[in-house]
This record gives C-alpha cells, structure tokens and sequence, in this order.
C-alpha cells in the first residue's frame, strides 16, 4: 500500500506542469482558520490548512494532508525543477511519518518550510 501512495504521487508529480487558475494568495483562507484535509481543493486551502497545524496533528491527519498537497502541485504554473523539488520533499516527508507515526507531530514545521517553497515559487512563476 505504501509503494503504491508513493508511485501515485511520484506519477503526478512526473506528469508535467499544467497551468490552472487558483485564487490570488490575497483571497486565501486565512492561517487561524482551521479547515479539514477533506476541504482542500487547492493550494490555498493546503496552505491554509498547513499553517493551521500544531504538534498535535495525528500522523493520519499529516499524511492525508502531504497527499493532497502533493496532488496539487503538478497543476501548479512552477518552473519544472521547483515542481520536482517540492514534490520529492512531499514525498520524502510523507515517508518520515509513516515510518515514524508517533512523532508526526515534530514534523509540521518541516511541512511548513515545504509550503514556504511552494509560496515562493508561486510567486516566482514558471522561470528559472
């Protein structure tokens, strides 16, 4: 079940970049706002939802939420190599916690230095 999470995520992240509309980041939920995973359905609501986490988030909650960012980030209109970098740490950061679920709580800050990339890369568009 694991390698098939992963090759499900590696096979989106590797299937290009495709441009999509999503709202301006000024139109984002804001942080305080505490949303579900279930409610994501762009990058703004992973944002969002990603900087509404603290070290009580329980390792199915985390790796849901990893899951459904990494499946947005392959539409997002990134430089290719920024789309694979954000992608391998989603991945990579998806794998720690599964091997760790006891400790998934350590790991939002690693998370939330992932979706810094991610912002800054929105913002610098698809250039190198």
């Amino acid at each position: 079940m694991k390698k098939l999470a992963i090759s499900a995520l590696l096979i989106l992240l590797l299937a290009g970049c495709t441009s999509i509309e999503s709202r301006p980041q000024s139109e984002s939920a804001p942080a305080a706002t505490a949303i579900s995973v279930s409610e994501i359905v762009d990058i703004d609501d992973g944002i969002a939802w990603a900087r509404s986490l603290d070290d009580s988030v329980s390792a199915r909650e985390l790796t849901d939420g990893i899951d459904t960012i990494g499946a947005l980030v392959p539409d997002l209109d990134l430089w290719f190599q920024d789309n694979n970098k954000i992608g391998q740490g989603l991945i990579a950061l998806g794998l720690d916690v599964r091997d760790d679920p006891d400790n998934a709580g350590s790991k939002v800050d690693d998370l939330n230095d992932i979706v810094d990339d991610i912002e800054d890369s929105i913002a610098k568009g698809n250039v190198p």
